[in-house]
């Protein structure tokens, strides 16, 4: 990085970050700019208020497992879906990531100077996750938001002598993290043992254990009750106010979801969006090793490996890509930390706790998921611009101008690598979005669709050709529900049970229709594959013999099918 000693440097860098940030944030929004195609906001995050909308309010969905997550970025969502747009979805999560940018940019601004300020917004909102999530419907960037704001208003509560304000601004700020997704519960944890720390460490004193329990208590009271709406729904239909979560310790005399049996080839799709956690018996360590062939050792280097092996799209590899410089350049924030005052360097040893014991947390409890991690990165880009200005002001520090110059040289390019990475993975982006066509009207919303989800056009036809009381059991569509305009049920399981407990075609047919099933979406590949490792011999000539008599062939389109029960 450049001297910033000279006036006219100081003026020019700082404008110039900012204008890549600008470029940056145009770049995401002709992204986000398309049809969303991404599976949970197709199963989940658009679906679940969708159905809200068709029934005029929340109701309980018991088939719908996700309905009974918290829900504060998808009512946002249904308000979007309420004037037709499922565009504007992705532009609300964009929004949490750019609030995410101003208190990374507040942050900073107290310690560093403002060019270090914008570089701390160009990295944050340039890691290649934080961008695929500024262009998807999920719900991950009101974490971060919420997390990340909870976690520094109560450094704030600190630095102001623990007035209660910003005490009750974290909690507040903690039970709304808890409201979007249950990670949340991390966060709450680490947060709520994070406010006796704080409080002991500065107040001291007689008494002051019991004045940080009370603290204490005042947080989680208020973070609960700000949660509760989420928690009394859950606990009025299942009797277990974080369900799914624990429900085999909380309500023992129910078969918790994750514990049901579920064929792993029916939720071959699930797996990869990272969506079956459970791994068997050996738990998600050795569903790792048996899946993906994994050693103990580089089991137990995920934390590690998560910032450097990350992949879009693959459970092996995390489902998302970070950057190494959350890695490498964190470190260096501590390498220099004597020379801090002593409120920076509870404050940079506060975030890096932050970010490790939340790491490790998610590590332990499920299969590693960058999106399930995803609060520790603001922590992690502070410290990052932290150790990059300890590591540029060491160098010029130097009295020998070949030290000076070459060193600051090799840790720039060395940085300057890292963050083209970013960079390479944004180009890449519209290459796979490739948003200039819809955009420009060159293809239209259903040819875009029917690109990236071929099932649409099978959704499309029948909500043009089907009666309205049609049932549709989809076999293999990875429970993307959100496009169809017809009901539609996701039962793997409904079918093999009626192949195995039924003799002829006729009994399987008159069973699907006692249940109201009309109709069969399938997708052919993975149902073969499913039917080769469930059926025998026999059960195979019955499907075959019932697929040939008492189905009719209505429309398919690559590799989907779509069947009138005869």
């Amino acid at each position: 990085m450049p001297n910033f000693s000279t006036p006219t440097l100081r003026a020019f860098i700082p404008l110039g970050i900012a204008l890549s940030v600008a470029a940056l944030i145009v770049a995401v929004l002709v992204l986000s700019s398309v049809p969303p195609v991404s599976r949970d906001a197709l199963t989940h995050h658009l679906a679940v208020p969708e159905l809200y909308l068709q029934h005029g309010g929340l109701l309980e969905l018991p088939h719908i497992v996700f309905s009974y997550y918290p829900m504060n970025l998808d009512l946002l969502y249904m308000l979007a879906l309420y004037w037709g747009n499922d565009i504007l979805p992705k532009y609300i999560h964009f929004f949490f990531a750019l609030l995410t940018a101003a208190l990374i940019y507040g942050y900073l601004k107290k310690y560093l100077s403002p060019q270090y300020s914008w570089l701390g917004v160009l990295l944050f909102l340039s890691i290649p996750v934080i961008i695929k999530l500024s262009i998807t419907v999920y719900v991950d960037l009101g974490l971060i938001f919420f997390s990340t704001a909870a976690l520094l208003a109560l450094l704030q509560w600190k630095a102001e002598n623990y007035r209660l304000g910003y005490l009750l601004v974290s909690a507040i700020l903690t039970g709304l993290a808890l409201g979007t997704k249950y990670n949340g519960l991390i966060s709450f944890f680490l947060l709520t043992n994070l406010v006796p720390f704080l409080y002991i460490k500065g107040a001291g004193g007689s008494g002051s254990q019991w004045r940080a329990v009370g603290h204490s208590l005042i947080f989680i009271i208020v973070a609960l009750f700000i949660f509760s709406p989420w928690m009394i729904r859950n606990y009025l239909w299942k009797g277990n106010p974080i369900y799914p979560l624990y429900q085999s310790i909380i309500v023992p005399t129910e078969v918790p979801v994750a514990a049901r049996p579920v064929n792993k080839l029916a939720e071959s799709e699930d797996r990869a969006s990272g969506e079956d956690r459970d791994g068997g018996s050996g738990g998600h360590f050795g569903y790792r090793h048996f899946a993906f062939g994994e050693s103990g050792l580089e089991i137990a280097l995920i934390p590690i490996r998560v910032f450097l092996h990350g992949q879009d799209d693959s459970p092996q590899y995390f489902d998302g890509v970070l950057n190494p410089y959350l890695l490498c350049f964190p470190v260096l924030a501590f390498g220099f930390i004597r020379r801090d005052a002593d409120a920076l360097r509870l404050e940079k040893a506060v975030l890096g706790a932050f970010a490790v014991l939340f790491l490790l947390l998610a590590f332990f409890q499920e299969d590693m998921r960058i999106r399930w991690i995803a609060p520790i990165i603001p922590p992690l880009v502070i410290l990052t611009v932290f150790g990059l200005k300890a590591l540029v002001a060491t160098f010029y520090q130097e009295r020998q101008s070949t030290w000076r110059i070459g060193g600051a040289a090799l840790a720039l390019i060395a940085f300057g690598a890292m963050f083209s990475l970013n960079l390479f993975y944004l180009a890449g982006l519209f290459r796979v979005v490739a948003p200039w066509d819809y955009i420009s009207g060159k293809v239209t919303r259903e040819a875009y669709i029917s690109n990236f989800r071929p099932a649409y056009k099978l959704h499309e036809y029948a909500g043009r050709t089907l009666p309205d009381n049609a049932l549709i059991l989809a076999l293999f569509l990875g429970h993307r529900r959100y496009y169809s305009q017809r009901e539609i049920i996701f039962e793997e399981t409904l079918f093999a049970d009626l192949i195995r407990r039924r003799d002829s075609p006729h009994q399987i047919a008159a069973a699907l229709s006692a249940k109201g099933i009309t109709h069969l979406m399938i997708r052919r590949d993975l149902f073969e594959k499913w039917g080769a490792h469930n059926f025998n011999a026999k059960e195979a000539v019955l499907v075959q013999i019932f697929f040939n008599d008492r189905l009719k062939l209505l429309f398919s389109h690559r590799g989907y099918y779509l069947y009138k029960l005869l």
